[in-house]
Formats: C-alpha cells, sequence, structure tokens
C-alpha cells in the first residue's frame, strides 16, 4: 500500500474485534479515518484488536488517535489491543510507555488467543 494511503477495515475473529489500519499514522492522515474508527470501534460490543501491521509510521496524532480510541472503549468497558508493530513505530511505543496503556501482541494470532 501507498505510504500516503490510509484506510481501515474490520472484521470479527471468535470474540475480537479486529481493526485492520493501514498507512501512515500522521497529522496528515489520522483525519481521514477518525470518524470511521470511532464509528467502528463505537459498535464493536467485544474487545477490540488493532493490528498495525501496516503503518510503517506513527506521529503524536496518530498515538492521540489511539488514546482516544482507547477512551472510548474504557467508557464501554472493552478491552483493546495492538499487534504487530513494524520496528519504527515499535521503538516510538517503547520510548513514550505506550505498554503502560495498552496490551501489545508481537502478532495476530497471539493478539487472538
Amino acid at each position: 500500500m501507498n505510504e500516503d494511503k490510509i484506510g481501515i477495515h474490520s472484521e470479527a475473529i471468535g470474540n475480537k474485534l479486529v481493526v485492520y489500519v493501514q498507512g501512515n499514522l500522521d497529522v496528515h492522515n489520522t483525519h481521514k479515518i477518525e470518524k470511521d474508527l470511532m464509528a467502528v470501534v463505537g459498535a464493536a460490543g467485544k474487545p477490540v484488536v488493532f493490528n498495525l501491521s501496516d503503518v510503517p509510521f506513527i506521529s503524536s496524532a496518530g498515538l492521540r488517535l489511539l488514546v482516544t480510541t482507547l477512551r472510548l472503549c474504557q467508557e464501554q468497558k472493552i478491552s483493546i489491543s495492538i499487534c504487530g508493530l513494524q520496528p519504527a513505530v515499535e521503538k516510538v511505543f517503547d520510548i513514550i510507555g505506550m505498554q503502560q496503556l495498552f496490551t501489545i501482541y508481537p502478532d495476530l494470532d497471539s493478539a487472538l488467543n
């Protein structure tokens, strides 16, 4: 996928909703998916797993979107986790301590079990 393109799609797998995010989560792209993302997560009614394996870059705007989504899930009392971090994104998560907010799995299979 072209890194300038952004998109999401979701599917129910077992008792979880997997949300696949594709493209750079930066200031130029997050506003393009925020409304759809909030609608999908808001209607989930089950644990949410964000698969970020197709996200090569994340900025503070992308982190804000993830934290906003986390708050929405907490309000609905559903769990949220993240899987498939690419090395550059994982480094950002490590630097700012995102693993204190989210349960992070190495891949989708781990997140679903």
